[in-house]
């Protein structure tokens, strides 16, 4: 496995379609390496990326936020056709993009990220 090099925490609202979506539809694995803490959520690692969905719950008085600048998540793929497939199945709007020979296919998750995956 490829060592870590960046961590994105991203905010979801319900981790449960958070879940069916990068797992069901997308065919993510969730990181064998997540730490134990007491925050509930998953962690992906694709690459030298580790992306973490957390659920931001009220712990007692104390609330804990999550702030994230990210709106777009950039991910590479080396099957652009099994992609537009598997969204078209699933009945998820995307938009392809064509620059040169790279194709780039943008679509948003449950949360509204926008993820847009380039041809590899």
């Amino acid at each position: 496995m490829e060592s870590v090099t960046t961590c994105i925490v991203l905010e979801s609202k319900n981790l449960k379609e958070t879940l069916y979506f990068y797992e069901g539809i997308l065919g993510f694995k969730p990181s064998k390496e997540r730490p134990q803490l007491r925050v509930t959520g998953v962690w992906y690692d694709i690459g030298s990326t580790r992306i973490c969905f957390v659920v931001n719950r009220g712990l007692g008085e104390h609330r804990e936020t999550v702030i994230s600048s990210v709106k777009e998540l950039l991910l590479k793929t080396t099957n652009v056709e099994r992609l537009k497939k598997k969204l078209a199945f699933y009945q998820i709007s995307f938009v392809e993009e064509h620059h040169g020979e790279e194709v780039r296919i943008i679509f948003h998750d449950p949360d509204g990220y926008t993820l847009q995956f380039t041809s590899i």
